[in-house]
């Protein structure tokens, strides 16, 4: 779909980096594009104000006394960690905290912190997001939310859909839907939960961003819970909040843990696809660094068999055999 709608090469962000919270997300991606050579990043964001995008970035990312010492006083205050460093950020940047209570603005910052910490220099080009992130009905919107355009293909209202996305992509998924090949948000739901219930204690400790208590929680909903949103709901409280349980049943389901993932290797650039017309820029971008473009090559890098299983459990909810990472093909439309 990205390649159809005019992307010239599309790469993987590896799970390891994919199912991360914002900042090693960003930590990702952003090191690929430095890997790559690129000389510019482009993001959606609901503040285009670079300026204090950078501003916030330099002050989390530097943690200098001032910052921690506020970051204490309001996390003893009862404030979850990304709530008190909102709190915290304001106090010295105004304007922080409306930033930082944005998803996209939020991870703008967490690239812009990515690139701090590699020293990567590109240009930064916004794009300012105006449609609501979680909004559930499509409304016309020139942009929709993901989770609005999901939910109109969840309930079959496929009209909405194809209203609201490029034709070139409405095709490739109408077909794909057709050919049964859409992985449902419960479908995973018994694994998730059989994984969970077969966990002991030490497992759950061994879990990245196991803290504070928040295992034993997970550990009790799991013991009581028949799917995965009923479990979320059962643990989640104001210090844990819901995108963190989820970003750990995923750790858990993928066989993470916090050693595992503070010992990952940055992301090597594994191509997906790329334009038939673009294979000038791959030759570029291979001169500059290794550029992965057959599977076969992947199978003794440390990270491809994590990889490997988040394909096949994929493909075990779209119900298609396991395998597609060993067997998937360089795109070129």
């Amino acid at each position: 779909m990205a390649l159809a709608c005019g992307a010239d090469a599309v790469l993987v962000l590896p799970a390891a980096w994919a199912v991360r919270d914002a900042e090693h997300f960003a930590l990702g991606g952003v090191s690929l594009l430095h890997r790559l050579g690129c000389d510019a990043i482009s993001f959606g964001a609901e503040s285009a104000d670079i300026p204090l995008l950078r501003g916030v970035a330099h002050l989390i990312e530097a943690q200098d006394d001032a910052l921690r010492t506020a970051v204490a006083q309001h996390i003893s205050g009862g404030l979850p960690y990304p709530a008190a460093i909102a709190a915290a950020a304001e106090e010295l940047i105004p304007g922080a905290a409306s930033l930082l209570s944005q998803p996209n603005s939020t991870l703008a910052v967490c690239y812009m912190r990515a690139m701090i910490r590699l020293g990567a220099r590109m240009e930064v080009v916004p794009v300012q997001r105006d449609a609501t992130y979680h909004a559930t009905a499509l409304d016309n919107q020139a942009f929709p939310s993901a989770t609005a355009l999901r939910g109109a293909i969840l309930r079959g209202d496929w009209r909405s859909a194809e209203a609201a996305m490029p034709p070139d992509a409405f095709a490739i998924l109408r077909e794909e839907a057709l050919q049964h090949r859409l992985h449902r948000p419960e479908a995973l739901d018994c694994a998730l939960l059989a994984r969970l219930r077969t966990m002991n204690a030490d497992d759950y400790a061994r879990l990245p961003d196991a803290s504070e208590g928040i295992e034993h929680r997970l550990m009790t909903a799991a013991a009581a819970s028949c799917t995965r949103e009923d479990l979320l709901a059962a643990a989640k409280t104001r210090r844990y909040p819901h995108a963190r349980l989820s970003r750990m049943a995923t750790h858990a389901l993928l066989g993470f843990t916090h050693d595992s993932l503070a010992d990952a290797a940055l992301p090597e650039p594994w191509l997906l696809g790329c334009r038939s017309d673009a294979q000038e820029l791959i030759g570029i971008l291979s001169r500059r660094t290794k550029v992965f473009t057959r599977t076969a090559d992947l199978l003794e890098r440390p990270w491809f068999a994590a990889e490997s299983l988040a394909w096949d459990l994929w493909a075990l909810g779209a119900g298609m055999p396991a395998g597609l990472a060993r067997t998937s093909r360089l795109v070129t439309p």
